[in-house]
């Protein structure tokens, strides 16, 4: 077995020609039982240099250290981490995964965990593509919901990913193309590079990409993760300044001065571009060999625009872009995965091009920071896991979000024509419904948006009433939107006005419509709605779905119903192996009596009206669709 060869980065070189990549060098037998230890392997991986005025967290501490204890808590610190083994989630006792006829072995020594594969830099056919390697485990990016894992090439600091991700929920290892919704994969892909040169901007404090020739990276970061000065600015000019302050007894007046950057103090429009720095659809504005080595000038606090172009699918910045017949297809490509056909983003982490849309945003004064919070305020009596999963404040849980702007009297039951104490009557499940998709779930989208039900139709949007009454059909959703708001009913064709919307959304949905169902039958609101004893038979379907993360959402949403919380579901096992699963779930349907329902197709005696079924199935909508969360 050959090893691959960790050597010391060359210094910095002039951008130029690539280096011949096909293969790291090999350790000599010699030397194959002085393996480096975790201490040792910087050298190997993106380094944290808090040059440039950054002085990195734990500067913090002293001053601050309430504030520094629940963002060191929060999930922005870990979204890049070194592989210490105490931060890794992913199990690596002796592991053997497999993807498309590629074999890994993940194992753990005392201070290092380890994957054996194929070389993953070798050239395809060659000799050398059929020889297994041995590589470190240097970095993970993610924490809350999953983890990926990155590895060196041997080549300055460049990474590449095992190609497998481990989810928290569920404790196991799944296909890194099954954990994203798009085609499923026939080859593998170690990403070689994506690191240095993307994950970087959004997962660190800081990023230079430092592309030294092309595909070898010496990246180096002020800090791993969202640390203080990603959303403070460089900390060194601030600490100066109260270290020289001679008057402690300072007034506001003088502290004005502080160059430190406190979003909370600034506009809505300017607070919410320092979390729109990472959360756009966007793309770098300046001098590209700039950037590169010295990385994003954008100070927190300064016009995000001045950094970055902000990109919205209909605005004239977008037009105009189409233009260059260069990028034109990628382009287009990127914003079928972003956005909705009317504008509105349809995936997760752009949540500030999705509130700019916000009438809220535009002519109020909502931001970020009226529903979010970065610190858990010392008066919250949610523990901090519960607070660190959306960080939002005890103001903005429910509808006080709402109240803080609007009148209560003016929006009571008269307004929501639902009891006040029902999900109905919560404005989040109106205004922003889950249509946002992202980490294999349903994210409720941050266009703060009314109920219209023609607009999401032209859209192929699900839209918010349906989304919690998932028995009712379009139909009934148009008649009462008339009714009460009179808003305009949109022509409905004979499926949409006789089958629940929930199950044209499962059966003949595209795939991101197929996913944001099959997510939104396990969530606790909808059942409370709608009931929760009929979805089982149709998300077994989705359990052969051509796209890997369907079946893993359907799978979670199963085990919410009753009597399958503990039914053996293997979603990426074998044919044989879901078809056992599913023979279980119809079992278990057949068990109960199930009242005639024709809207769910559903006749007496349990008859399930499988024509129907297998007529609405036929017009499934396969186009092809990779949603760039």
């Amino acid at each position: 077995m050959g090893f691959v060869v960790l050597t010391l980065p060359p210094a910095p070189v002039p951008l130029g020609p690539p280096r011949d990549l096909a293969r790291p060098e090999r350790l000599s037998p010699k030397v194959q039982n002085s393996l480096p230890a975790m201490a040792q392997l910087s050298a190997f991986r993106p380094i944290e240099v808090p040059d440039k005025g950054y002085v990195a967290s734990d500067a913090c501490i002293e001053c601050h250290p309430q504030n520094h204890a629940t963002w060191f808590d929060s999930y922005h610190r870990t979204m890049t981490q070194v592989a210490d083994p105490e931060v890794l989630l992913g199990d690596f006792d002796d592991v053997k995964l497999s993807e498309n006829g590629r074999n890994y072995r993940l194992t753990e020594g005392s201070d290092v965990c380890w994957v054996e594969m194929l070389d993953p830099a070798a050239i395809p056919g060659t000799a050398a593509a059929l020889q297994r390697v041995r590589s470190p485990i240097v970095m993970a990016t993610g924490s809350h919901h999953m983890q990926a894992y990155w590895f060196p090439m041997g080549v300055q600091r460049t990474l590449g990913i095992l190609p497998f991700v481990f989810l928290n929920e569920t404790q196991e290892w799944v296909p890194r193309s099954a954990a994203f919704l798009q085609p499923a994969e026939q080859g593998v892909s170690h990403e070689i590079g994506r690191w240095n040169a993307a994950c970087s901007q959004c997962h660190s404090t800081h990023p230079q990409k430092r592309e030294m020739s092309v595909g070898e990276w010496d990246t180096r970061v002020a800090e791993f993760g969202i640390s203080c000065e990603a959303c403070h600015g460089p900390g060194q000019k601030h600490i100066t300044y109260h270290r020289e302050s001679t008057d402690r007894n300072a007034d506001a007046v003088a502290l004005s001065n502080d160059p430190i950057v406190n979003p909370e103090a600034l506009s809505h429009v300017r607070s919410s571009q320092v979390c729109g720095q990472c959360h756009s659809v966007m793309t770098l504005k300046g001098d590209p060999e700039r950037i590169n080595i010295h990385g994003v000038s954008y100070p927190p606090g300064s016009d995000l625009r001045e950094s970055f172009d902000v990109w919205h699918l209909h605005s004239p910045e977008m037009k105009e872009l189409l233009k260059n017949e260069a990028i034109r297809d990628r382009v287009v490509r990127t914003n079928e995965g972003t956005f909705y056909s009317d504008g509105m983003v349809r995936v997760s982490g752009r949540e500030y091009t999705s509130l700019e849309q916000s009438g809220c945003f535009q002519r109020g004064e909502m931001g970020c920071l009226t529903c979010h919070q970065l610190h858990q305020s010392s008066d919250d009596t949610r523990s901090r896991t519960d607070w660190a999963n959306d960080q939002l404040k005890p103001t903005a849980i429910g509808n006080d979000a709402c109240l803080q702007c609007h009148d209560q009297q003016q929006y009571s039951t008269s307004h929501t024509h639902h009891a006040a104490d029902s999900v109905g009557s919560n404005c989040y499940n109106c205004h922003m419904p889950h249509t946002a998709y992202g980490l294999l779930k349903a994210i409720r989208n941050h266009t703060i948006s009314i109920p219209d039900l023609k607009q999401d139709l032209a859209a192929k949007r699900p839209n918010a009433c349906n989304q919690c009454h998932l028995d009712k059909t379009l139909k009934w959703t148009a008649t009462h939107l008339s009714d009460w708001y009179s808003i305009d009913a949109p022509e409905l064709d004979a499926d949409q006005s006789e089958v629940a919307a929930s199950i044209l959304w499962l059966l003949k949905g595209d795939a991101a419509n197929r996913a944001l169902a099959a997510w939104t039958m396990g969530w606790s609101d909808a059942q409370a709605t709608s009931g929760n004893n009929w979805q089982s038979i149709y998300l077994a379907q989705l359990l052969n779905d051509p796209y890997l993360a369907i079946r893993l959402i359907a799978r979670r949403s199963l085990q919410t119903l009753p009597s399958l919380a503990e039914l053996k579901i293997t979603p990426l096992g074998s044919d044989a192996e879901r078809a056992d699963a599913i023979q279980s779930i119809i079992a278990t349907w057949d068990e109960d009596q199930h009242p005639s329902n024709p809207a769910l197709l559903l006749g007496p005696q349990n008859a399930v009206e499988t024509e129907r079924i297998d007529s609405i199935m036929k017009q499934r909508d396969n186009t092809p669709m990779t949603l760039t969360e």
